[in-house]
C-alpha cells in the first residue's frame, strides 16, 4: 500500500543521492551502511503497521457519500510526490479504470487540511473529482478513510492526485483506491 508522510519524503532523495555518489566514486560496497539499512527497515516496519491499522479501521472511521458502497475497490499500484507540488501526492493504476468513487486514507491532520482530489484520465487530462472540507476525524479514529462519489458521475481514472493545504503537523496520505463501475 503506497503511503506518504511528509516527514519522511526526503528519504528517497537522500538514498538516490547516496547511490549516485557511490556509483560515481566506486567507493561503496554491495551493502549500504547500517544507518541507511536501518532507515529503510524502520520505514518498512512503519508501513506494515500502518497497513494493519487501516485494514482494521472501524466503520465510524470511514466518511463520505460512498462509505458503504457495494462493489470492488481497486487499489492504486504506484505512488509518487507530484513534481513541483510539495503537498500533492499522485497515486496511479496500471491501466485506466472506469470508476464511480474514490477512497483515500488520511491521518486527522491531513483530513483537516485536505484541499482537493483530482483524477487523471488515460489521455493525461486532470479534472477535479472532489473539493470539500471534512469537519474532522470522529473521536477515537487515528486514521480516517474518505470514500466519495465523483461529483460528475462515473469516469475513467488512470491516477488520483490528492492535494493537502500546507501544515506544520505530520501529514499522512495513502491507501488510495477507486470503486470499479458496474
Amino acid at each position: 500500500m503506497p503511503v506518504f508522510s511528509l516527514r519522511a519524503r526526503a528519504i528517497p532523495s537522500i538514498l538516490l543521492a547516496f547511490g549516485g555518489t557511490c556509483a560515481a566514486l566506486s567507493a561503496c560496497g554491495q551493502k549500504p551502511p547500517a544507518d541507511i539499512r536501518k532507515t529503510i527497515e524502520d520505514a518498512r516496519r512503519e508501513n506494515e503497521a500502518l497497513t494493519a491499522k487501516l485494514a482494521a479501521l472501524p466503520a465510524q472511521c470511514t466518511l463520505g457519500d460512498a462509505r458503504g458502497a457495494a462493489g470492488q475497490w481497486l487499489a492504486t499500484t504506484n505512488a509518487a510526490p507530484a513534481p513541483g507540488q510539495p503537498y500533492a501526492f499522485v497515486f496511479t493504476f496500471k491501466e485506466s479504470v472506469r470508476a464511480g468513487a474514490f477512497r483515500i486514507a488520511l491521518n486527522p491532520q491531513a483530513l483537516q487540511h485536505l484541499d482537493k482530489v483530482e483524477s487523471r484520465d488515460a489521455q493525461g487530462t486532470w479534472s477535479v473529482a472532489w473539493t470539500g472540507a471534512q469537519a474532522g476525524a470522529p473521536a477515537g479514529c487515528e486514521f480516517v478513510k474518505v470514500a466519495q462519489k465523483f461529483a460528475s458521475g462515473e469516469r475513467d481514472v488512470a491516477a488520483l492526485r490528492i492535494t493537502i493545504r500546507p501544515d506544520k503537523e505530520r501529514i499522512m496520505v495513502g491507501d488510495a483506491a477507486v470503486l470499479k463501475a458496474d
